[in-house]
């Protein structure tokens, strides 16, 4: 029987045989079980070599391609002196990330040809009318200037430029996020709490105060009395509430499109947009949660927690 070192590799070349989806490769890039045969033999793209290369050195790696009109993942991942590599198909996923991009650009459009012309009406009646309510005019022209930054967070979040992010200090943006929610917070009798560090990071600015905003909104929607507390350090940002807290049943699918709480009255969108934004700056988010006891949402900068 063949061996690798002091490896038997029988049960890989059934596992092989079994699931042609998974390839086990030497550091070499030769296909244990295959004489002659390397990974980039059976998958022929320069972004399968880099993979490879990448795994090698940092222990897993992937790379997409496309055969005939499918595109297929490649994730690969070290176990010792071997690389397993799993083959997926991620066509569906791609076109749906095509229809969401075609989606949202309709729509950006949509919306800003109207929205242009109110922020120049406005500017205009600022600058040029007799308008016996200016502040009114000033706060419409305001809010519509803050619709179109949001506007164009979003056709960044489906984006595939990431590289495009600017170093940027958190703390202010947190700070003005903060102070929107702070009227809302005094009516209801809640305590709205901060700990803001100075802290740079690569963002884009408008998704990363949508997301604050989420959060916050959230979590002064579920909570009557005590307080809600904003965290942000090098690491995390964190959203505490002393609120009424997420069954446990409902935790896992917390995250998932339109799932809301019960007596909610939101859309249930505000959550996953939270992920998506996490999931796209290369961060993570997690949720800890008792019923009656509150919440608390943590958005861990380095995509992984402590």
């Amino acid at each position: 029987m063949r061996r690798f070192g002091e490896l038997d590799t029988g049960w890989l070349r059934e596992l092989q045989s079994k699931f042609p989806e998974i390839k086990v490769v030497d550091l070499k890039g030769f296909v244990v079980g295959e004489r002659f045969l390397k990974i980039w033999d059976v998958y022929p793209f320069q972004e399968v070599v880099r993979a490879f290369e990448e795994a090698v050195r940092e222990g897993e790696s992937s790379a997409s391609f496309t055969e005939g009109e499918r595109t297929f993942l490649l994730k690969l991942s070290r176990v010792g002196d071997l690389i397993v590599a799993l083959k997926k198909d991620i066509t569906l996923e791609v076109e749906l990330d095509e229809i969401k991009r075609s989606v949202v650009s309709t729509l950006s459009h949509e919306i800003k040809t109207p929205l242009t012309a109110i922020k120049g009406n406005a500017e205009f009646l600022l600058l040029y009318g007799e308008c016996s309510e200016p502040d009114a005019v000033r706060e419409i022209y305001e809010k519509a200037g803050k619709i179109e930054s949001i506007l164009s967070g979003i056709r960044n979040l489906f984006s595939s430029r990431v590289s495009a992010f600017e170093w940027v200090n958190l703390r202010p943006l947190a700070e003005e996020v903060i102070a929107s929610f702070r009227e809302r917070a005094e009516e209801k009798g809640v305590e709205l709490r901060y700990f803001l560090e100075d802290v740079s990071l690569p963002a884009d600015k408008v998704l990363f105060q949508q997301l604050l905003r989420n959060l916050i909104d959230n979590a002064l929607k579920f909570t009557e009395q005590g307080r809600v507390e904003v965290e942000l350090t090098s690491e995390f940002l964190r959203i505490s509430d002393t609120g009424k807290g997420i069954p446990k049943n409902f935790l896992p699918r917390i995250f998932e499109r339109f799932v809301k709480g019960e007596g909610s009255s939101g859309s249930g969108i505000g959550l996953s947009v939270v992920k998506e934004i996490a999931r796209f700056h290369g961060w993570k988010v997690e949720v800890e949660s008792q019923e009656g006891k509150g919440s608390v949402f943590t958005v861990y900068f380095q995509g992984g927690s402590r």
